[in-house]
Parts: structure tokens; sequence; C-alpha cells
């Protein structure tokens, strides 16, 4: 798998270490968590960078909050939801072949879909911020790391152009998994330039109001990603 991209935010470390002890079997399926006093002792935590951590954990389905009753661990090795998988992936840091050709056919489906809508339903106003956007990740192709929040920001604004409020939602949260491994890749100067070509097709085609050019630009964007980073991984075994 490509190198551990580090967090920078405290929540997503302690939000981690929680899940880790659950992936360990500190914390099963059903049982309660210590209160939060005690909890932020144990990880060595201000309870306020806590209860962050814990927020985001209850929505991606890790944790359930019971009203007067405390907090409690989800079971998501039994649950196929979406937050499941992002529960694995950022667990196990990664996903083997086979989740990741499910996730990403997933993702296909989903971002090709808004790419359809978007050149149905983009205003005046969305289709110049489009267009702005991807001119701007023409204009950073030096820096890897400001072109992968270009690359995601591109994205999710197609996705909101799409004015489908529950594939968005799918769609923005699949980019915890689609980030990491796009700024993997983005490490290359020629899969920067590759990408921004993609995104300059996808944005033509949603500017000229083409429903199914759009929608066949992103598949070919996002399965053109997949392959390379099969590649890269192949490559990185050898």
């Amino acid at each position: 798998m490509f190198e551990t991209v580090k967090k920078k935010n405290l929540y997503e470390i302690i939000a981690s270490q929680v899940m880790q002890k659950i992936a360990d079997g500190e914390f099963k399926p059903g049982q309660q968590l210590p209160g939060e006093r005690e909890l932020a002792l144990q990880l060595g935590v201000n309870r306020g960078s806590l209860r962050e951590a814990l927020r985001v954990l209850e929505l991606m389905r890790v944790l359930e909050k019971r009203v007067g009753e405390g907090v409690f661990v989800r079971d998501p090795a039994r649950e196929t939801s979406l937050e499941a998988i992002v529960f694995r992936f950022l667990v196990e840091d990664g996903l083997d072949r086979e989740m990741m050709e499910s996730a990403f056919e997933a993702i296909v489906i989903i971002e090709s879909n808004l790419a359809r809508l978007a050149a149905r339903r983009a205003g005046p106003e969305g289709r110049a911020a489009l267009e702005e956007l991807a001119a701007r990740m023409d204009g950073s192709m030096e820096e890897a790391g400001a072109f992968t929040d270009l690359d995601q920001e591109f994205h999710l604004l197609v996705g909101r152009l799409g004015s489908s409020s529950v594939l968005f939602s799918m769609a923005s949260t699949m980019w915890i998994i689609m980030k990491r491994y796009a700024a993997a890749l983005h490490l290359a100067p020629q899969r920067r330039e590759n990408c921004a070509a993609g995104h300059r097709r996808i944005t033509a085609a949603i500017l000229a109001g083409d429903e199914a050019g759009a929608g066949r630009e992103m598949e070919i964007h996002l399965k053109g990603a997949l392959k390379a980073i099969f590649h890269s991984q192949h490559t990185e075994k050898e």
C-alpha cells in the first residue's frame, strides 16, 4: 500500500486511536465507552478535541450516542454501509484490491451520474466557478499537495452542481478514501497533468450541457485513476 499520509488535526488522531482500540478488541461491539473525562485521560487529550472526534465517529456510524446512557460501539463488521467501508479504510490504513475495486465501482457510478446532472442543472455561476477551478489546477502543477486539494475541490464542486443531496453526500464521504490515493498518484508530475486534462474535458462537457459526454468523461477519468493506482502498487512490489 502507499505510505501513510500523516494526519494534521488532533481530532483525526484521536478518532484513529479510538478506531484502533475497536479493531484490537479493547472496545467491543455493543460496549459502552468510558465516560468523557476518563476516556480523555486514557488517550492523553483534551476533552474538546475528544468531543470533536466522537462526533466524527458517530457520523461515520462507528459509534452510537444514546441519550441518557452514553456512547456505544457499533459493529461495522456486520455492515456493508459506506461508513463501514470508510471505517475499514482508516483502521487498516488502506483497502485490499477487492474492496478497492468495489469502492471505485461505486465512485464511478456516483460521480459519473453527478457529472451528468451537473451538465443539466448547473447555472451560470456554477459553470463559471467550475471553469475557473479547472484553470487554477492548470496553474498548480508544481506543488502536489495543493494540486490534490484542488482535485478534491473540483470533484466536490461537480457534485454540488449536480444538485442531488443524497448522491453528493455519498460522493463527499467517498473522498475520505479517494484523497489518500489521489495524493499518492499526484506525486508524479505526469499524473498531475493527466488529471488536469481529464478535468478540462469534464468541464467542457458540463459547460456545453452535454450530459452523456460529462458522464462519459468522468467515468474515463476515474477508471484511469484506478488503473494508475494498481499499476503503482504493482511497481512498488517489484
